[in-house]
């Protein structure tokens, strides 16, 4: 049996440990400071000795499983463990901003929680909801914020179970026998076998960030700590850049995106008319529309896809336009099946529909219409 140390103090760095087991990479201790995953917090890091722990998981019995890759220590053998104590701190603070999001929710209104997740980033509160507004939310971050000032003490107390039903908590109890119940004082009761901080007032700050829709549900997408405090320097850097390059206020700055983005669009519009008239042109000098049979082959700086609307429908000849690695062919079926199997070098990708084929090819343009000409 493994003696759980993070159980009695959760801010425990090092401590002294034997190794009572190996099983694959899965190292067994005495006793522990690994917190194993479970719950949605993620297993803990660190050393045992100059071992590195690169995860701690649960295995069948419950016994932390420290998962040691490559060479192991000796079983037998006492050992300094410690944590990667910044990995840990994170998760904890991780862990405790989740249930003060989840118990806000079902306190202010009602709303439960189905499924929660840690990330290295964010971390989600499934809701019970199909919708939830988004005012409600930043209604949660905005009382999170005043609990967070406040510096409400997060504890722990086993319990019986007949003692845990009778706090009515948010959340069912889902294992038999005594309780582990982590208290928000004041704000929460919930059974929890994970690692938390010892205040609110650690966890700094909470941000929303979005809500998105998972199996008929609302999952809300939170940041806390340094993760909220990153990104909030973050997307201040890129309003302020994006102020520079405007040259417009923060309060503006959305108006004169839109105006900038509508400019663009009217002018992406404008160039693709130039182009197709350009295109109408450079395929009227190279022959076309005019009576002879030959076909039409040329090679153009313009953008392929202009060329759609400059060769007429009926256009009774095969014609053959290349840009860069790329072609468009206005013919039959057979024109465009010659015109692969004839020039294999090139490897010509590329299909099409009625009498407009379009693709891509390898190898020089001039090489690809000087072999094509005698072809077609």
């Amino acid at each position: 049996m493994t003696e759980r140390l993070y159980y009695q103090d959760a801010y425990l760095k090092e401590a002294d440990a034997t190794v009572i087991g190996i099983d694959g990479d899965a190292v067994m201790l005495d006793r522990t400071i690994f917190y194993p995953e479970a719950g949605g917090q993620p297993g803990d890091r660190g050393m045992i000795g100059p071992f590195r722990v690169v995860d701690t998981r649960k295995g069948e019995d419950g016994t932390p499983l420290h998962i040691v890759p490559g060479d192991k220590p000796v079983i037998g053998s006492a050992y300094r463990i410690s944590l990667d104590w910044e990995h840990r701190y994170f998760y904890m603070a991780e862990h405790s901003a989740q249930h003060l999001v989840s118990a806000l929710l079902h306190s202010l209104y009602g709303i439960g929680t189905v499924a929660v997740h840690q990330g290295e980033s964010f971390f989600t509160v499934e809701t019970d909801c199909s919708h939830i507004d988004e005012d409600k939310l930043l209604s949660v971050e905005d009382a999170a914020a005043r609990a967070i000032r406040e510096g409400h003490r997060i504890y722990r107390r086993e319990m019986s179970h007949g003692e845990a039903e009778s706090l009515h908590m948010r959340r069912s109890i889902k294992v038999a026998g005594d309780v582990m119940v982590v208290f928000i004082d004041g704000i929460d009761a919930v059974a929890c076998g994970g690692v938390h901080l010892s205040s609110l007032a650690e966890i700094g700050e909470i941000a929303y960030c979005a809500q998105e829709r998972i199996r008929s549900h609302v999952r809300t997408i939170w940041k806390c700590s340094s993760s909220a405090v990153a990104a909030r320097r973050q997307d201040a850097a890129i309003v302020s850049s994006l102020c520079a390059l405007f040259s417009a206020e923060p309060g503006s700055l959305a108006a004169e995106a839109r105006r900038t983005l509508d400019e663009c669009t009217a002018l992406r519009r404008s160039m693709r008319s130039i182009l197709s008239r350009l295109a109408a042109c450079e395929y009227r000098e190279a022959g076309g529309s005019t009576e002879e049979g030959k076909a039409v082959i040329f090679s153009s700086d313009i953008d392929i896809s202009a060329f759609e609307g400059a060769v007429p429908e009926d256009e009774g000849r095969t014609v053959l336009v290349v840009s860069g690695n790329r072609f468009m062919l206005h013919g039959s079926e057979e024109d465009f099946a010659l015109f692969r199997s004839g020039l294999p070098s090139f490897r010509i990708r590329g299909g099409g529909r009625g009498t407009m084929f379009r693709g891509s090819f390898e190898g020089s343009a001039d090489e690809l219409i000087k072999e094509a000409d005698p072809l077609l």
